[in-house]
């Protein structure tokens, strides 16, 4: 077994970056349930042992020296990753074939997750666990982090190319205009001008220039002001549902409420998107056998139940 004799003690280490980031030793105490002198002791343990001091104490004051500065962010780090690691066998539990699958809010909840239970009867050893991913708008390329939590294989939107991911396309995404039945008159439907005129329309705050894109593929100018505005499809999905509106969303989210009347598509008029959605695996996570299972499970499926847009 390797040692580290380097190492100092976890209480010790605890105590110093409780009172650094919390600038006391009596509050980092308290959050730590011990005496302030017990931290006091503790921190001037870690100071012997590193041979280096880290805080100037004078009087109740106490403010970091030039070497403690440095050490934090590396030893609040190990700590958060201590946590997670800790978080994560404690609720997750140990032993067991977890399969970790990140993807976009309504995309899971709308699409992936209803198809879910074919996989745990096909694989039941294999216990998938979903995570929520976020379009990542900080840079051109949205590119998905799957790495910084841990996600084996995950579901996204985009072009496609992003470094360090194998993606396969596992369906285009066509935008249909939609709304509560009987929220939209017969003649208006078949008026697209009347659409974008008469009736609020709902704006996916994330993809603010959609209805141009829809109304320029049509050929059709849309006046007015636009309605309410959502991040997210599950959010727009929701308002139209309720009639606040007419909304623009992507068909493949949308399947449970056509299917049980909640929402009806109004308009042939579509938009085809640019991008599409994509299985994406880290190219560290091809050779992991569950990961192999559910891509070949996903691509399958997909294949033989892609549906017509």
């Amino acid at each position: 077994m390797a040692l580290r004799p380097t190492t100092p003690p976890l209480n010790a280490l605890r105590a110093f970056e409780a009172a650094a980031r919390l600038g006391s030793f009596a509050r980092a105490a308290e959050e730590l349930s011990v005496t302030a002198g017990a931290i006091s002791q503790q921190v001037a343990n870690l100071e012997s042992c590193l041979g280096i001091r880290l805080f100037e104490r004078n009087g109740p004051k106490l403010a970091l020296r030039d070497a403690g500065r440095a050490y934090l962010p590396s030893l609040r780090r190990a700590l958060d990753e201590i946590e997670a690691a800790t978080l994560d066998l404690v609720t997750h539990g140990a032993g067991d074939r977890k399969l970790v699958i990140g993807a976009l809010h309504t995309l899971a909840s709308s699409w992936l997750i209803p198809r879910l239970v074919r996989f745990q009867n096909e694989y039941p050893d294999i216990r998938p666990v979903i995570e929520t991913l976020a379009l990542n708008f900080a840079t051109p390329e949205r590119s998905p982090d799957l790495g910084a939590r841990q996600i084996d294989v995950g579901l996204y939107f985009g072009d496609g190319r992003w470094p360090g991911m194998v993606c396969d396309k596992i369906f285009d995404e066509t935008q249909v205009v939609v709304a509560k039945p009987g929220y939209v008159t017969s003649g208006d439907k078949s008026d697209l001008a009347a659409l974008g005129a008469r009736y609020p329309r709902l704006v996916h705050t994330t993809r603010p220039k959609a209805w141009h894109d829809w109304a320029q593929a049509n050929g059709v100018a849309i006046t007015g002001a636009p309605g309410p505005g959502f991040e997210h499809f599950f959010m727009l999905i929701e308002a139209a549902k309720t009639g606040m509106g007419i909304a623009l969303l992507p068909r493949v989210l949308i399947e449970g409420p056509l299917a049980d009347g909640s929402l009806e598509i109004i308009s042939e008029a579509r938009l085809k998107s640019s991008g599409a959605y994509y299985l994406i695996t880290p190219e560290s996570r091809m050779e992991v056998p569950d990961v192999s299972v559910f891509r070949n499970w996903v691509l399958g499926m997909t294949h033989q139940f892609r549906l017509s847009e």
